[in-house]
């Protein structure tokens, strides 16, 4: 874009003296006629793309986000994530605010690049302008199957937009599916097929992983299965799951073969702050984000039954015989947590700092801002990040192999293809070395279904994929319509909870405090919900949008 310079600089010689200099470009930026003329150009677009990742929520990556609002999570802090959870949110709210012009706004870079850079194509390797061009079509169609999953239908925008074509009304969201899936197998066929986590780069494999998660998500049963089946044929060359399930979130596991990709942190570039909002008050973090006591229920013990089932359960000692995904993903009451003993029973005023052998002051029992429903998330809680627990530089894994396993497992089962490859792709899950949990041998497609249900939840929780699927199998409104509990503070309730057929701790038969009342022996309400179906399945279109495109119309009883 021309400088001010430019025109300064005309004034003070004279418009005649300098006949045609206005028409000339900036010789040390780029200008907006000429801008994409080579490849330097559109790899600095391109970043411009990639930077939409970085969308957050009080610096945590913009879909880990999405857990505490969904029945696995909490937000502490009053603010908009804590009232779409608690289902009172309206058409002002921040979130639904800001993901909306966040991804728009990756979008309109993705559109401008895709648009312009013809300008260059002479200038350009054939391969490179290709490969350019697809990761631009990948990242537009990842921001578009995030937006169609929170706020169902929103305009399709393919092209740099003029103020005259602004007002642009929704796009059903089948159509943009269609789109979405259209694009990204496109792009798949130019991608390189190649897994190099941490460049942060789109491949091949991407590609189709995202494709075969969003056609799991609409129903297109066939596309997930062969999308999945492609990643899958990779497996061994390019993809396999870690051995150690908690590698993957630690940063020797950045550059693990499971992770298919990921968004990218570095200090000095970016960073976000998860020690923080997920670490322990004695770890000197804040647990301002905390899993729900619910979610540590979920977990099978180690002979494959729910805990309201299994002889080996004991409500003493509840973490004992548990599918160890359970102690990879929450920090629970004797475990080891950032270095500190992680204890937060009431009585318990000293605890073990392991990183000096000192015995300390146990913040977790006395703090009143500690954990609230006597956990803590595990995944991407790192001692390394102590000094620094604003500063992390831990990728966060987007999408992983396991996933794209249970997408084809309950893809093939939807369509009616239930074979052995479907148990093979669940068993591969139950079955890493650092997991070993007794296999799936069902074949009744119901029974086999929730297994698959139950899978997703244990494996992936935390990961911000849970919404997505108590929206999709259309529970939300059961597990989002109870109170988010936390564990008594003094004691553990004496029986286990009812488990549902999809995993899920229900607690009629267990006392729960009141408003006001001593949760010492009682489980602790710690956010009241309401889900309203006819209204919930969807985030608000933002109000602001709608006053400046009234061609938007709202999701039903919104305000």
């Amino acid at each position: 874009m021309k400088r001010l310079l430019i025109y300064l600089t005309a004034i003070m010689l004279g418009l005649s003296s300098c006949e045609g200099y206005l028409d000339k470009l900036p010789l040390n930026t780029p200008s907006d006629q000429t801008f994409l003329a080579t490849e330097t150009e559109m790899q600095m677009a391109l970043a411009g793309c990639y930077s939409a990742l970085w969308l957050n929520h009080e610096s945590m990556t913009f879909f880990l986000a999405l857990d505490e609002a969904s029945d696995i999570g909490y937000d502490r802090n009053t603010n908009a994530l804590q009232s779409l959870g608690q289902g009172s949110a309206d058409a002002t709210n921040g979130i639904a605010l800001s993901y909306w012009t966040g991804f728009y706004s990756g979008i309109a870079k993705c559109n401008y690049l895709l648009q312009n850079m013809n300008r260059g194509e002479a200038n350009v390797d054939p391969a490179t302008f290709a490969q350019i061009k697809a990761e631009a079509r990948f990242l537009r169609a990842l921001f578009y199957s995030y937006l169609i999953e929170l706020y169902g239908d929103v305009p399709l925008i393919t092209q740099v937009q003029s103020l005259a074509d602004s007002n642009q009304p929704r796009t059903s969201k089948s159509q943009v599916a269609d789109f979405i899936i259209k694009e990204l197998t496109e792009a798949a066929a130019v991608l390189p097929a190649t897994n190099n986590p941490t460049s942060g780069r789109a491949s091949k494999g991407a590609a189709l992983a995202i494709k075969a998660r969003t056609a799991l998500y609409n129903e297109r049963w066939t596309d997930a299965i062969s999308a999945s089946s492609e990643v899958m044929a990779m497996e061994g060359s390019l993809y396999k799951l870690e051995d150690n399930y908690a590698t993957l979130f630690r940063n020797e596991g950045q550059n693990s073969k499971e992770v298919i990709f990921s968004v990218q942190y570095l200090v000095g570039t970016n960073v976000h702050a998860l020690y923080r909002l997920f670490g322990s008050r004695n770890a000197l973090a804040h647990t301002n984000k905390k899993p729900a006591y619910q979610l540590a229920d979920s977990w099978e013990c180690t002979d494959g039954l729910p805990i309201d089932k299994s002889p080996l359960f004991n409500p003493k000692d509840p973490y004992k015989n548990r599918d160890p995904r359970l102690g990879y993903t929450l920090a629970v009451p004797g475990s080891v947590f950032l270095g500190y003993q992680f204890e937060t029973h009431g009585d318990s005023l000293k605890c073990w700092n392991y990183l000096t052998n000192t015995r300390v002051n146990n913040l977790e029992a006395t703090h009143a801002y500690a954990t609230f429903t006597g956990l803590c998330w595990r995944k991407y809680a790192n001692v390394e990040d102590r000094l620094a627990i604003n500063d992390c530089e831990m990728n966060t894994i987007l999408i992983r192999y396991a996933e794209v396993l249970l997408t084809y497992a309950e893809a093939k089962i939807k369509a009616g293809q239930i074979d052995a490859s479907v148990l093979e792709a669940i068993n591969k899950v139950r079955n890493r070395p650092s997991v070993k949990m007794p296999p799936v041998t069902t074949t009744d497609p119901t029974q086999l279904f929730y297994a698959v249900c139950k899978e997703r939840k244990y494996e992936l929780s935390g990961e911000g994929l849970r919404l997505f699927d108590i929206r999709r199998w259309k529970i939300a409104e059961v597990v989002m319509n109870q109170p988010l509990l936390g564990r008594m503070k003094k004691s553990y309730p004496d029986r286990a909870p009812r488990i549902d057929a999809y995993g899920n701790a229900f607690y009629e038969n267990i006392p729960v405090a009141n408003q006001g009342e001593s949760a010492d022996f009682k489980m602790r309400v710690v956010d009241k919900r309401t889900f309203n179906p006819a209204r919930d399945y969807v985030w608000p279109i933002p109000y602001i949008e709608r006053q400046t495109n009234p061609s938007l119309t709202q999701n039903p009883n919104y305000e």
